[in-house]
């Protein structure tokens, strides 16, 4: 789709101008419209492939992006490190997922388990490839690094996904082998088990996706449950800092994910000392 013909639609569907977007579709129109988001993906595909190339190539002992349980990176082993990989979430990572969008900027309708699943069974032949994806897969793979991937659609969709990579040109995948789905290993939505199987079989010198979990389960899950969002924002920070843009490679989403739900408010974004009030009307 066209960036600006995107920008349009999403403004039409909300009865708008396209100059006058409001603020609650302007997420949606930048993130799948805008030719800032396609530079902001295309040049974290680059770095990306560059990180990698740099770290071949690897032999035991070589540091995995995949962290063990006590949060230290988990070493390849002899046999991992003649099979050097890197793993990517799917959606919003590799994919974008517009005629979703499209249904529910239409419908004006929530997030609902059985439009998505509707759309990973029917959806292959209208996704796109995020600016970059294809190059950066394109490359790895002829630097002899397998894509492999680990996403949450459902594994009773499997074939699907793996027709939706194939039709973006970001294939091949085959379940159980490249790609992982939710459930997969463990019975979790938590991507941690799969990791941990993957590094079993793969050495990996980078992590790429658009939430936290995509990374580790760690930053937003703690022995109580789900973190408040400013601890989240300082683990991410501080305890895992040196890997960002090092081994591991987040792309903006602001559509969805854990720091939506439950949806963060502004009193929580904006510490007391940071807020301004125009007094113009005074």
């Amino acid at each position: 789709m066209n960036r600006i013909a995107a920008v349009c639609l999403m403004a039409a569907l909300h009865g708008c101008a396209a100059t006058g977007v409001p603020r609650t579709t302007q997420p949606l129109a930048w993130t799948l419209g805008s030719a800032e988001a396609g530079a902001i993906t295309t040049q974290t595909y680059r770095a990306l492939v560059q990180s990698v190339k740099a770290r071949l190539p690897v032999a035991a002992g070589t540091s995995s992006a995949i962290l063990a349980a006590d949060g230290t990176p988990l070493p390849c082993t002899a046999e991992t490190a003649q099979r050097p990989a890197a793993v990517f979430d799917v959606d919003e990572t590799l994919i974008w997922n517009i005629g979703h969008a499209y249904y529910e900027a239409r419908s004006n309708a929530p997030f609902d388990e059985d439009s998505w699943a509707a759309w990973e069974r029917e959806g292959a032949a209208q996704t796109v490839a995020i600016p970059g994806a294809k190059a950066a897969l394109d490359a790895l793979r002829a630097m002899g690094v397998t894509p492999v991937f680990n996403t949450n659609r459902s594994a009773e969709n499997a074939k699907h996904t793996e027709a939706a990579l194939a039709h973006t040109g970001l294939g091949p995948a085959v379940h159980g082998e490249t790609l992982f789905l939710k459930g997969d290993v463990d019975g979790k939505s938590g991507k941690d088990g799969r990791r941990a199987e993957i590094a079993k079989h793969f050495c990996v010198l980078a992590l790429v996706g658009d939430q936290n979990g995509d990374f580790t389960d760690g930053i937003d899950n703690g022995p109580s449950g789900k973190r408040p969002m400013a601890e989240r924002r300082d683990i991410a920070a501080v305890r895992h800092g040196a890997h960002w843009g090092a081994d591991w490679f987040v792309l903006p989403n602001p559509l969805y994910g854990g720091w939506n739900n439950p949806p963060m408010n502004r009193d929580e974004v904006v510490a007391p000392d940071q807020r301004w009030t125009y007094k113009g009307n005074d």
